[in-house]
């Protein structure tokens, strides 16, 4: 059976050892339990080679963006001025750079590794009270997905994140500059606009409820379709023709798991409205995770027909519900409560594992032997 490569399985049992030390042992974050993490895993995202689903079309692109790209056309991009280039403008500047200082492809892995691990981790680090609970939560699978895949995507998401500190400091204009600064990586970043505003709606846990059974209920009637006329009145060209693009999801395709990805979404959301309560007493700002949280599993729910939808339009927002409030939820408990949800976090994790590893890991190139890393 195919196994994740040693260096995975040694950032698995790291993180393993480091939650149960971090939170049965000394009760309090560590700094160094996320340094550690954050570096292992930089050098085995970052200097990968033929790793990864996108990875073969990024090489592609690489010398692509060099030859038939000028910093003009980056230039309009950015500004959102008229243009042929279909990639966001960042993610193109820095392959650009970076062929351009005759630097090999590696190089551009790694500046994406390093920077959407160190705004996640920071993110993670300054709001979850055990932040190793949060990192096992990243590892198994979202990094493997976002941050070892879909490249942009994973970047556009963790400027998200990050922009969590200005919604909670209530600063519009640099919560604005994050949002446009996430859609110079991947345009599925206008989303995450009405954060700003959801975190202050009041919510518990029969609210919660009825907005996800309403969410699920909408799902079948597509509801989605009536959104892109106005969706293109409201975004740049170059946005809105993203959104309109994805109605076909048989066109760009991906594919929604069933089965055991649904029966966890549903266990996570149990758990959420069983301590919403204890997490609003136990956990600062707890309020504005949970809200975005429910507000990305109701995108999913709202969108499940629509395969790309589904999986694309809720990232940031579901970066809320495990990294960030079932994390804290394992904080927000005491005694039994706290080792019966960190057990069944670790039995999830354990079988994502070998699940993972049995079969998207093996086709991604992560396993034992089809992984590569340029340092070895």
């Amino acid at each position: 059976m195919p196994i994740l490569h040693p260096v995975f399985i040694l950032i698995f049992l790291f993180l393993a050892f480091a939650s149960y030390w971090e939170i049965f042992r000394l009760e309090k974050k560590q700094s160094i339990f996320v340094l550690v993490t954050a570096i292992l895993i930089i050098i085995a995202i970052g200097f990968r080679i033929n790793v990864g689903a996108d990875y073969p079309v990024y090489k592609m692109l690489f010398s692509g963006f060099a030859i038939y790209t000028t910093y003009g056309d980056v230039l309009d991009k950015a500004l959102f001025r008229p243009n042929s280039e279909e990639i966001e403008w960042i993610f193109v500047l820095i392959n650009k750079l970076v062929f351009d200082f005759g630097l090999p492809f590696y190089i551009v892995t790694l500046i994406m590794a390093v920077i959407a691990v160190s705004l996640k981790f920071t993110a993670i680090y300054k709001n979850v009270a055990f932040p190793t609970i949060a990192m096992l939560f990243y590892f198994m699978p979202i990094m493997f997905f976002e941050d070892s895949g879909q490249m942009r995507q994973g970047l556009g998401i963790a400027v998200c994140v990050a922009s969590f500190k200005f919604i909670k400091e209530r600063n519009l204009f640099m919560f604005l500059l994050c949002i446009y600064i996430a859609l110079g990586f991947h345009k599925t970043a206008i989303v995450f606009l009405p954060a700003y505003w959801i975190v202050k709606i009041p919510m518990n846990s029969t609210r919660i409820f009825w907005v996800l059974v309403i969410a699920l209920l909408s799902s079948p009637f597509e509801l989605y379709r009536l959104g892109s006329d106005f969706f293109g009145s409201i975004a740049p060209q170059d946005i809105s023709g993203a959104y309109t693009g994805y109605m076909d999801d048989r066109y760009y395709g991906t594919e929604v798991e069933t089965g055991l990805n649904d029966l966890v979404k549903i266990i996570f959301i149990a758990i959420l409205i069983r301590y919403d309560k204890k997490g609003c007493e136990e956990v600062w700002w707890y309020e504005y995770m949970r809200n975005l949280a429910v507000f990305g599993m109701a995108l999913f729910y709202f969108f499940r027909s629509n395969e790309i939808f589904a999986v694309r339009l809720p990232g940031a927002y579901m970066f809320f519900v495990t990294m960030f409030c079932l994390s804290n939820l394992v904080y927000a408990v005491k005694g039994r409560e706290r080792q019966m949800l960190y057990l069944g976090f670790m039995m999830y994790f354990v079988a994502m594992f070998f699940y993972f590893g049995s079969g998207n890991a093996h086709r991604g190139g992560f396993t034992t032997e089809r992984y590569q890393n340029a340092l070895w």
